[in-house]
């Protein structure tokens, strides 16, 4: 268990109370506080402590855990003067969304205030808060997040720690949610042209796995021929798969729908071929992302 067993936990969203939920299955004496104090209602009933002010949440605990809808939120709250006067020896998680310069200087700011920072980032929805195979990025003061790691573990027990750079988590954490979302954007997309031909999309949900087993193979390929530099085009270069996703644009214009994802992937694809990599694989495409618009 963990030596640390109070928190203290600044934000009651949807992410913020199914985190203090989770403090409280836990164990935890938990204090909370929210600008909306009928927030607080619900964790309080649950066995949660309400603070009057976020000052007095953080003098309640070691650990100071904020979930705000952003960032700016979080730093603004950190900096009034009642707040960062409480800050030396204090260690400050910070969860909510955010760019990686927002992280670092909040990590300053606390750090010159004699706390100790660390950033995050939840790879999940609220509803898988607390569960063993949940995912936590967590990047910032090493020894602090040694100390609490365990604390943080009943958050999500797949916990993260990518080293002492706060705008590390920040940056993996985006980076995830880019390929996620660009995932279900994806998915939509296609679900909407099959449901042309009478298919579901739950149907197309199941039919779906087939790509799903072919991505799972073709990233380690993709990455493996970055890293080696081998784009051998002998699988299917970008011009095959220029020539393929024209088809598809074309299957879509042919019902009169829009298909952004697909577009976008093509410009990808026309920018490899401007620069040379139309006979090299796919994994050249990286190059192409990377390159200064």
């Amino acid at each position: 268990m963990s030596k640390v067993r109070t928190v203290a936990l600044i934000g009651l969203g949807a992410m913020g109370t199914a985190l203090a939920q989770a403090f409280i299955r836990g164990g935890f004496s938990l204090t909370v506080w929210n600008r909306t104090a009928a927030r607080m209602d619900v964790v309080v009933k649950d066995g949660a402590s309400g603070a009057k002010n976020a000052a007095a949440a953080v003098a309640a605990s070691p650990l100071i855990v904020i979930c705000t809808i952003d960032k700016s939120v979080a730093a603004a709250l950190l900096q009034q003067a009642d707040v960062a006067s409480s800050l030396a020896g204090k260690t400050v998680v910070n969860l909510s969304t955010g760019s990686v310069d927002e992280a670092r200087a909040i990590s300053k700011f606390v750090e010159s205030s004699g706390g100790s920072y660390i950033d995050g980032g939840i790879m999940c929805y609220p509803r898988d808060i607390g569960k063993p195979a949940t995912s936590v990025l967590y990047s910032g003061n090493a020894a602090a997040f040694e100390e609490h790691k365990e604390a943080l573990a009943f958050l999500g027990g797949n916990v993260r720690y990518l080293g002492s750079d706060p705008g590390t988590a920040p940056t993996i954490y985006l980076a995830l949610y880019a390929f996620y979302f660009g995932c279900v954007a994806s998915f939509f997309e296609g679900a909407a042209l099959a449901e042309r031909a009478g298919v579901t999309p739950e149907a197309f949900r199941e039919t779906s796995k087939i790509m799903l087993e072919v991505l799972n193979e073709a990233l380690p390929d993709a990455t493996r021929r970055i890293k080696s530099e081998d784009y051998s085009g002998e699988q299917a270069s970008i011009d095959v798969h220029h020539a393929g996703q024209l088809v598809v644009r074309d299957a879509y214009k042919a019902e009169n729908m829009v298909c952004k994802v697909t577009n976008a992937y093509i410009a990808y694809l026309e920018r490899a071929q401007k620069a040379g990599d139309g006979p090299n694989d796919i994994a050249t495409m990286y190059r192409a992302v990377k390159s200064t618009p």
